[in-house]
């Protein structure tokens, strides 16, 4: 009886430390499932900030390129405009070579009139 009560009291005895090794692995495997889910929220708020971030430099980069696309228009329109006046500048200055080539002319035939 006395070796009944001996194996009773040493399987109760390893019941009970089997009892507490489990709650040990419970209350770990609690905290590893705490900490998992706050990892899990964590990479869901990292995501979801990363997300807007792409889209805030996407809309950035949008107005940028507008921007750049209505300056380049805005150089097209200021050369169209310089070459305009480059020609009309042209063109004054060889009516005025003319012009002044005709009063010459014009002077040098009245001379020639003049000293017959």
């Amino acid at each position: 009886l006395a070796g009944l009560q001996q194996s009773l009291a040493e399987a109760t005895a390893e019941l009970e430390q089997q009892r507490q090794e489990l709650t040990s692995y419970q209350k770990k495997e609690q905290s590893l499932a705490a900490e998992l889910c706050k990892l899990q929220v964590q990479t869901e708020e990292t995501a979801a900030a990363h997300e807007q971030e792409v889209k805030t430099l996407r809309d950035q980069s949008s107005a940028v390129a507008k921007q750049r696309d209505s300056a380049l228009r805005e150089v097209e329109e200021a050369r169209a405009q310089l070459r305009l006046q480059a020609e009309a500048r042209a063109a004054g200055r060889r009516e005025l070579l003319e012009a002044q080539r005709e009063a010459r002319d014009s002077q040098e035939g009245l001379e020639a009139q003049r000293r017959q």
